[in-house]
């Protein structure tokens, strides 16, 4: 079998059912609110390409800092 047969077999994508009216829906990653003004603040200032990489698994830092204060 070849790549081509087995690209023909995958099953589209079909949207679900979008509203008409007065309905909102969205997503599980959208919301219809702006971000509360203490986070647009805070996000002006902050160095927004660090937000393109997930975050230290192992939150070394904050681990650090916990450490350091109970010693």
């Amino acid at each position: 079998m070849n790549w081509e047969s087995n690209v023909r077999k995958v099953v589209p994508y079909v949207p679900g059912e979008q509203p008409t009216g007065k309905v909102i829906k969205l997503n599980t990653n959208e919301n219809p609110y702006p971000p509360a003004p203490g986070v647009e603040a805070l996000l002006k200032g902050y160095d927004i390409s660090l937000l393109r990489k997930y975050p230290d698994p192992t939150c070394s830092s904050l681990v650090n800092v916990l450490a350091e204060s109970i010693m």
